[in-house]
């Protein structure tokens, strides 16, 4: 079965199959498809992402002062919207459309790199864990960025196979790493690498099915090359990179944060599946917001995220652009977003230094850690979205919003 959770033009990779459902007596296995329109889907570090009791689910916003976006490991900083010029009940119209989604775990909205409103499911609170399925796409992104400007690739226009030795002497020798950030890399789509076991091994056999740079074809595989090409160039595994270049720099603290690899235990999935609180994924998000700097330190180059955030059609550097294309008609604003699988989102406006961070309702636990187990062990969303087919399923599958709705309203807060 094919589950899509955006327009369907927007769907391009079926990646499913089971997804675990937890009840008091037992452990449910059951089949699933998951189809990825942005989604993908395993660790090493992390605390507990099971719900932990939340004191509201109003929103939360407090009367202190605005300051410039912390580096340290705190919580960001929150004001009542006011505070920045926006009136609090257009703020609480974006969560309350992101609310009519039943499956939603959290909701933020930040101006300036202070949040203004936040939202949490009976259940949930600022410390419960979330998922990102392919929101992760765009993290490992970041990394290649910090990759080149260190000098382990020359440039994005640099071929693969510079590190890719099993790309060379092949139709795939001339791949640029471009091509695999806009997925245009020729490389077969719905190619099911979540279940291929050593999910590099699977994206390093995969066939190229077009010439190089002709066509946008969505692919999980296509975004697990990043973990050799990282590992490869720099010296370290594509995780730990990560955390020194991107997630420490902007403050993220690795006990807060569960990095899935694939069944070897040993490969780290860099198309998907970042665990950490909405805040960390919020402070994500206003690094892209800021143009690559968090406490006047240029964390990746702004040349680089201004790249990654200018699409060709829809898509820029493993970033969707909320456009005209990508919906199909009109839209205000100018609206960038990570996208994973069952509605996991970072949305951001550069222009207005605004981002919206959207959580789906997320079981896991800690002692089951972050080596995927495509039976055992996995990240669960699917539970809350009600499409994990199994017998315990009851009614039709939780509906999300109107996603060009919520757009709006976003791009309304920045004409204030």
């Amino acid at each position: 079965m094919f589950y899509c959770l955006m327009e369907p033009r927007h769907c391009f990779e079926l990646e499913g199959t089971l997804i675990m459902r937890i009840n008091a007596a037992s452990l449910l296995f059951v089949l699933v498809n998951l189809a990825a329109c942005g989604g993908g889907g395993g660790g090493d570090l992390g605390s507990a992402a099971s719900p932990v009791v939340a004191q509201t689910s109003r929103p939360v916003v407090s009367s202190s002062t605005p300051s410039q976006t912390s580096n340290s490991g705190s919580a960001l900083p929150r004001a009542a919207a006011a505070s920045v010029g926006i009136a609090q009940a257009n703020v609480d119209a974006v969560l309350n459309h992101i609310f009519t989604d039943a499956a939603t775990q959290t909701a933020l909205v930040s101006k300036n790199g202070v949040v203004i409103g936040e939202r949490y499911a009976d259940g949930y609170d600022a410390n419960s864990l979330g998922t990102s399925w392919s929101v992760a796409k765009s993290f490992y992104s970041a990394a290649i960025g910090v990759a080149i400007a260190e000098g382990h690739f020359s440039s994005v226009s640099e071929k693969a196979s510079v590190v890719l030795d099993e790309f060379v002497g092949t139709d795939k020798e001339d791949i640029t790493l471009e091509q695999i950030l806009r997925m245009r890399s020729g490389l077969a789509a719905n190619t099911n690498v979540f279940f291929s076991g050593d999910q590099t091994a699977h994206a390093l056999a995969n066939t190229l099915t077009r010439a190089p740079g002709i066509a946008f074809d969505y692919s999980n595989a296509n975004s697990q090359l990043f973990e050799p090409l990282l590992r490869r160039a720099t010296g370290l595994d594509a995780h730990n990179y990560l955390r020194q270049k991107i997630l420490q720099p902007i403050g993220i603290d690795a006990i807060n944060v569960g990095l899935w690899m694939d069944e070897t235990g040993t490969q780290p999935m860099t198309y998907c599946c970042i665990d950490m609180r909405a805040d960390d994924f919020l402070r994500f998000g206003l690094l892209y917001a800021q143009e690559g700097q968090w406490d006047g330190v240029q964390v990746i180059p702004q040349s680089y995220v201004a790249a990654s955030l200018n699409p060709v059609g829809f898509y820029g550097y493993q970033w969707w652009a909320m456009n005209q294309t990508y919906f199909n008609r009109t839209v205000s604003g100018d609206i960038k977003s990570a996208i994973g699988l069952h509605g996991q989102r970072i949305l951001i406006s550069p222009r207005s230094d605004i981002v919206v961070v959207v959580l789906t309702k997320y079981r896991h636990f800690a002692n089951q850690g972050y080596v995927l187990n495509t039976q055992q062990n996995y990240p669960d969303t699917c539970s809350a979205r009600n499409n994990c087919r199994s017998q315990e399923s009851a009614g039709p599958e939780v509906p999300s919003y109107d996603l060009h709705e919520l757009v709006e309203l976003i791009a309304a807060l920045g004409e204030e």
